[in-house]
């Protein structure tokens, strides 16, 4: 059969006339691809400038020897072919195939082919030779290590080279990519999103460190220990987010932080006391979230049956509750190790105790303030009285905060009475024997207006009125049913909005200061020297206006004969005067009672305070002045209220600068309030009376401070504070409450006591800011005099202008003593 001729399209035979006029004469098709080919291998590697040459020459490059194998590197195709398969082998690889190849060249073919010459083929027993030999070198490497893997071989122009590597255990581990597997894990992460694995992580609970033959250094310990508490900070943070986050979900998750705060140091173990107290912090946060504002209540899911909303609510409830009972149960059996009794064979309370005792016990303080009104708040109450009562001073003073806080913010007043009712058990059973911190938070409570016999008063009344109602309306039998379940509805509803009525309030205010005179008067009658004296005088100034009048007499009577046999300090005395005189004036002002021997006590115990170290106890003579001075200034004699006067001057001189404007504000109500009879202290002109001021006279009835004048004002109005020179200046000017010399409002309306704390510099800032002084030249310094009158001044000029000259003996007496002759002889 002839030949059928094959159809080309006119764009394949243009291609195809191209490529003939691309080859040069002498050359065939094939070689000139292959050259064509090289050429380009060539001229795209950067590190090989040859140039390929013309038809049957040969280049002029010269040969180098590779750095990897030692092969020398020859130009032209199989020169080009091998810089591609070294492009594509690693160096790990190289020292392999280094091993397997000769310096012949590759696969048997020759360093020394002609570049640009025909190619040589290979033969099929240089092949067959070559793997034989390779495969005799594979045996014998696989005999040796006994774990090879095989790769995926190379393939070249020249044939196929075969790959391989030694495998250890941790490489066959890995992947044979070499990359780790990332993607499953976060594909796992966001399918399953708990975190199980790291709230479980039980076995790093108890971090043993290993014990080795070689010796640890405290670095490596320091190191370790930092790790483990980073990792179970890590720990705590995931399981509290997870908590409030789904806390109906969740909320079992407590179990973990129990397990971290009960942790017990064993021997050989690191003891991460920081672990214990992140735990302690990071459970009381949570909680202080997740707790509902009102009380709960618990009920049995599994007799009564409920809607699958109420269900999953009330037992989360019911789990809330368990979980909050086992934290407080921790913080308690912490706190209980700072106790003042400690158990037999128990050692002394160690640092790392203390430090505990003192996260666990801020825990309570904290969860208390929270939710005063939640479940388990009377038991926490119980637990820090005992603990106010503790022998460490940091725990009393954050327990003794945490009362006063509760005292002023307490509306309903049940934990506040609850409280109040542990001291009074704790005071009895300890006899007295407890620290003052114990009774000093009661003065904080607001007792005002409060009739102890109005409850009395109250039931005799209902009574009357019951039976008075009784007789006027018969209901029936069905409307007495109806008032009574009114009455418990409304009951419910007054606790559903956690609020009381006025009556209430009013009856547990009788009861918690009822129960506070039950302390006070115990502690006066059976043990007047213990070191609560301070306190319970304290506490009776503070709540005397309220106690009944049947104990007045007696009490002033107990108080008198504590101040005459008991040896009490400045600051005790001061508090038993400032009780009589608050009583007195008060509803005691019915009774007939003279207290002249608090008047001489308060007269003796002014000058007491001074700008030291008691100047915050100044405070308590001012308020014991405006119950002596102000609310009795019509049972004072004349002569007793101008020796209190010029003593209070007398002790503005000693004190700081809010002390003196309450001293100067006291003067200026004597002034405005008695009928200026006080001005005999500010007229220089006028005698009154005759004898001698005696400023040591104990009694102020008899000092003569009627013949006195008050001076300390002219030192006053030199004061560095502008206030005081303010006051001064209006006390001199006879305290005008208008007009020239009269004070600004804003001072004015103040009494005593608000000036002495408005203007305290405790904080080391001046109420206003005080001006430095001028610098003075002392070379250009002038004296200042003040004189009497112009006529002294006048001759003292005189005489400096006409100085006379002194006697022999060179005296400046001589001087003063012709300067009063001079004087005699011009009257």
């Amino acid at each position: 059969m002839g030949s059928k001729k094959v159809k080309i399209s006119a764009s394949k035979r243009s291609t195809h006339l191209r490529g003939k006029k691309n080859v040069a004469p002498g050359q065939s098709k094939k070689k000139a691809s292959a050259k064509q080919g090289a050429k380009g291998k060539l001229l795209d590697k950067k590190s090989n400038k040859a140039q390929v040459s013309g038809p049957g020459k040969k280049s002029k490059g010269k040969k180098k020897q590779h750095k990897h194998l030692g092969m020398p590197e020859i130009h032209g195709e199989i020169s080009s072919d091998v810089d591609d398969v070294m492009d594509m082998i690693d160096e790990d690889d190289m020292t392999y195939l280094a091993k397997n190849f000769n310096s012949k060249g590759v696969n048997g073919v020759a360093s020394n082919a002609k570049v640009g010459g025909k190619r040589k083929n290979l033969r099929e027993n240089d092949i067959d030779s070559h793997e034989k030999r390779f495969r005799e070198d594979y045996e014998e490497t696989r005999a040796v290590t006994g774990k090879i893997r095989d790769l995926l071989p190379i393939k070249t122009k020249q044939g196929f080279i075969p790959q391989s590597m030694v495998v250890t255990e941790e490489d066959e581990k890995k992947p044979l990519n070499g990359e780790e597997e990332d993607e499953p894990e976060e594909e796992d992460s966001e399918v399953n999103d708990s975190d199980e694995e790291i709230i479980r992580d039980q076995g790093d609970d108890d971090v043993q460190v290993k014990k080795e033959d070689t010796a640890v250094s405290v670095a490596d310990l320091l190191i370790h220990r930092e790790q483990e508490v980073q990792k179970q900070k890590f720990r705590i943070g995931i399981i509290c987010s997870g908590i409030l986050e789904r806390p109906e979900e969740r909320i079992k998750n407590f179990t973990s932080l129990f397990d971290l705060m009960t942790r017990v140091t064993k021997a050989g173990s690191l003891n991460l006391v920081s672990i214990r107290k992140v735990a302690l912090l990071s459970a009381l946060e949570v909680f202080k979230d997740i707790i509902p504002e009102y009380k709960l209540g618990h009920v049995e899911t599994e007799t009564v049956k409920l809607k699958k909303d109420t269900l999953i609510r009330v037992t989360f409830e019911n789990v809330l509750l368990q979980q909050y009972k086992k934290y407080l149960q921790i913080l308690e059996k912490i706190t209980m190790t700072l106790s003042k009794k400690k158990p037999a064979g128990q050692g002394p309370v160690t640092a790392v105790q203390i430090s505990l005792g003192e996260v666990a016990t801020n825990c309570l303080c904290e969860l208390v303030l929270a939710h005063p009104n939640f479940n388990f708040s009377p038991n926490i109450g119980q637990t820090l009285v005992y603990l106010s009562n503790s022998r460490f001073p940091q725990i009393r003073e954050k327990v003794n905060q945490c009362f006063r806080t509760i005292f002023k913010t307490d509306k309903r007043l049940d934990l506040t009475l609850h409280i109040i009712r542990r001291i009074n058990h704790l005071v009895k059973t300890k006899q007295n024997n407890v620290y003052p911190e114990v009774l000093t938070s009661l003065t904080s409570l607001y007792i005002k207006d409060i009739n102890l016999d109005a409850e009395k008063e109250k039931e005799i009344k209902e009574k009357k009125l019951e039976a008075k109602k009784s007789r006027v309306m018969n209901l029936s039998k069905r409307e007495r049913k109806r008032q009574k379940k009114m009455k418990e509805l409304e009951k419910e509803l007054l606790e559903t909005k956690a609020e009381e009525n006025k009556e209430s309030r009013q009856h547990k205010l009788t009861e918690i200061t009822k129960l506070i005179f039950n302390i006070y008067f115990r502690i006066l009658k059976n043990d007047p020297n213990s070191k609560l004296l301070a306190t319970t005088l304290e506490g009776l100034a503070k709540f005397a206006h309220v106690i009944n009048l049947e104990f007045f007499s007696d009490l002033v009577n107990v108080l008198n004969s504590i101040m005459e046999t008991v040896e009490l300090d400045y600051r005790e005395q001061l508090h038993c005067i400032q009780t009589v005189f608050v009583m007195l004036s008060g509803q005691g002002e019915v009774l007939n009672i003279d207290p002249i021997r608090f008047y001489n006590h308060l007269y003796r115990n002014l000058l007491i305070v001074h700008a030291g170290k008691n100047h915050g106890d100044f405070l308590i003579i001012l308020k014991t002045l405006t119950e002596v001075l102000v609310k009795r200034r019509k049972d004072v004699t004349y002569q007793r209220l101008l020796a209190f006067t010029k003593r209070i001057m007398t002790a503005s001189l000693q004190v700081l600068h809010n002390g003196s404007l309450g001293c100067i504000c006291v003067a200026k109500n004597m002034l405005q309030l008695t009928s200026k009879a006080v001005d005999v202290l500010l007229d220089t002109e006028t005698f009154v009376g005759s004898g001698r001021y005696d400023p040591e006279l104990p009694d102020p009835e008899y000092c003569n401070a009627n013949c006195t004048l008050l001076y300390e004002v002219s030192a006053l109005m030199r004061h560095y504070h502008p206030v005081c020179v303010k006051m001064a200046r209006h006390l001199a000017a006879g305290a005008p409450i208008s007009g020239e010399g009269s004070l600004s409002v804003d001072v004015a309306k103040l009494n005593p006591e608000e000036l002495f704390e408005q203007f305290d510099s405790t904080t080391m800032a001046f109420n206003p800011a005080i001006p430095p002084p001028r610098i003075k030249d002392p070379k250009n310094a002038k004296g200042t005099f003040i004189f009497s009158d112009d006529a002294l001044k006048a001759e003292c000029s005189s005489a400096l202008r006409n100085p006379v000259k002194p006697s022999a003996s060179g005296h400046i007496v001589d001087f003063w003593s012709s300067l009063c002759k001079r004087k005699l002889q011009d009257k």
